[in-house]
């Protein structure tokens, strides 16, 4: 068995499967939010791991989950198309959006928190005027069921990944479709996008996670086999350095997005994974599942690990151009003496055991 990570905290109440949970910070306060398939929405004090509010206003079980910025509004979608902004301190209803005909699967804030968007197993995402609660947009274009949206962090475009095996990119403002469909080899079920805006990244019911430029819609080298099951839902850490996979086949993993390869320790479970989240400083992971809890992992040790590993950053900002030059100076220093030893072992008849990688 895989060496497994030890949840720092759990947190019990939901009666159902855990559907989504997310992180909100108000202040000092850092609190995480969860839908379920008991109907509820619940809001969580992280450092107590007390359940400090229940919102019981859905009729059906809710699944889908935004929350503002601020932590002052969580949106929630339910099984039977109906979603619901909340105030998260009064618990009063804000306003309810009745379009869909389905159970609300995804939810997610525009950067600017002035529009919704929301997708449901009817196939048809749709774009919401988040003050008035105006439709101002569907999309129609998928050919079935679309289980995953996500706005870019700029703004200005949204991503849409569906069940007929592609991922499409919108103009955010208009929805005219920006670039040729994604083609994936299975069902996409979320999609999330790189801080700068310019890197797609699926994951699929094969248990593969996919990546894509995003102003040209070319794959990026080949699918990471990530999951034995399907992959239930993507996150990516504020800085951009980790992804997080949740999986029907009762783990969720980390991964690092300059190298791919596993990131410290698998976050078992004994039932499947609906939901990850990092925290807003990426020191904290949220988990939850079949199992009815939301487990809290701390994974600032592992991070330690990844700090002292070579490995350029998934953004390149400037600011890191004068320490990655330096790590290829180390690397280039290595595999030079790698080579000397190299000749010197071959010189004197000695089994070649170690050879410096060929680039």
């Amino acid at each position: 068995m895989e060496p497994s990570l030890s949840p720092i905290r759990s947190l019990r109440g939901h009666a159902d499967h855990v559907c989504k949970a997310a992180f909100s910070k108000n202040g000092n306060n850092l609190k995480i939010i969860s839908t379920s398939l008991d109907k509820t929405v619940r809001i969580w004090d992280v450092d107590t791991g007390e359940q400090e509010n229940s919102f019981e206003g859905h009729g059906s079980r809710t699944c889908g989950l935004a929350v503002s910025m601020d932590g002052s509004r969580i949106v929630s979608g339910a099984e039977d198309g109906k979603i619901i902004i909340w105030d998260a301190d009064t618990k009063e209803i804000i306003r309810c959006l009745s379009h869909h005909t389905n159970v609300v699967i995804c939810i997610q804030f525009s950067p600017d928190e002035k529009r919704l968007a929301s997708t449901s197993s009817n196939g048809t995402p749709k774009i919401w005027d988040v003050d008035t609660g105006e439709l101002v947009f569907d999309i129609d274009d998928h050919q079935d069921e679309v289980c995953t949206m996500a706005y870019s962090p700029n703004g200005s475009k949204i991503a849409s990944g569906s069940f007929d095996q592609t991922v499409r990119v919108w103009n955010a403002r208009t929805g005219k479709q920006q670039t040729q469909p994604l083609i994936h080899d299975s069902k996409v079920c979320s999609i999330l996008w790189s801080p700068d805006s310019r890197r797609l990244i699926s994951g699929c019911v094969d248990g593969q996670i996919y990546f894509w430029s995003a102003p040209t819609g070319a794959q990026l080298g080949s699918p990471l086999r990530a999951h034995s099951d399907v992959i239930m839902l993507l996150a990516i850490s504020p800085d951009g350095e980790l992804i997080a996979s949740a999986s029907r086949d009762h783990t969720a993993r980390l991964w690092s997005t300059s190298t791919r390869k596993p990131f410290g320790h698998v976050l078992q479970h004994a039932s499947q994974v609906n939901t990850v989240a990092f925290s807003p400083d990426g020191q904290l992971v949220a988990t939850g599942g079949g199992e009815n809890i939301i487990y809290l992992w701390d994974i600032s040790q592992e991070s330690t690990i990844m700090t002292n590993a070579v490995s350029p950053s998934f953004i390149s900002p400037a600011s890191h151009v004068t320490s990655y030059i330096d790590q290829v100076m180390n690397l280039c220093l290595v595999y030079t003496a790698a080579y000397l030893m190299l000749v010197l072992l071959s010189s004197q008849k000695v089994p070649i055991l170690f050879q410096p990688p060929l680039h």
